[in-house]
């Protein structure tokens, strides 16, 4: 059984991915570091040489070729609720964690007023606030029915994150799934 990271762009699904990867001892895929890697390029210049339709089509192979994969932490980039079948092939050996952030958090990191901040291609020529706001309310609802479980990310740290992520692993009875899958 898998971790998967849904969410909207900035809501720290890489870094909260590696995380609780280290924490399980568990192997990390980020959708986005393998689309670039199979690419040979930054998703900005993917996005600017190709479009985001291309993008798109590279993302879902990316999440096809990792339907197989079990006891590992996948993080994904934030459209891929937009496509029904990536959910399902997620949803196939894994189980999907949306990390809800709060707008003013998201709109801070993609302005790059916070030190981690990487940079994104944006979706309009809109600017960055009313790009967010649009998508967000566009998205939001994809990735409430495709979540099997929230983490409200407001005022909590990663550590914090991955612990209420861990939390519900144990509770839920996932963990143990996850465990056997590692020891076989």
């Amino acid at each position: 059984m898998n971790v998967v990271l849904i969410g909207y762009r900035a809501t720290g699904k890489s870094t909260v991915g590696k995380h609780v990867a280290f924490k399980l001892n568990l192997p990390f895929f980020d959708t986005d570091t393998l689309v670039e890697k199979k690419v040979g390029m930054s998703i900005a210049d993917i996005v600017a040489k190709h479009g985001w339709d291309f993008f798109r089509a590279r993302e879902k192979e990316t999440v096809q070729s990792l339907e197989n994969q079990s006891a590992c932490v996948i993080s994904t980039g934030g459209g891929v609720v937009l496509d029904e079948e990536n959910i399902s092939s997620l949803k196939k050996n894994g189980f999907l964690v949306w990390l809800n952030a709060p707008l003013n958090n998201i709109v801070s990191r993609l302005n790059g007023e916070r030190p981690e901040a990487v940079i994104r291609p944006q979706f309009t020529d809109w600017n960055i606030v009313e790009e967010t706001i649009k998508m967000v309310n566009e998205r939001y609802p994809l990735y409430e029915k495709a979540a099997d479980y929230t983490v409200e990310t407001a005022n909590k740290n990663i550590v914090k994150v991955g612990e209420d992520i861990y939390q519900y692993l144990v509770e839920s009875g996932k963990l143990i799934m996850i465990l056997k899958k590692t020891n076989k």
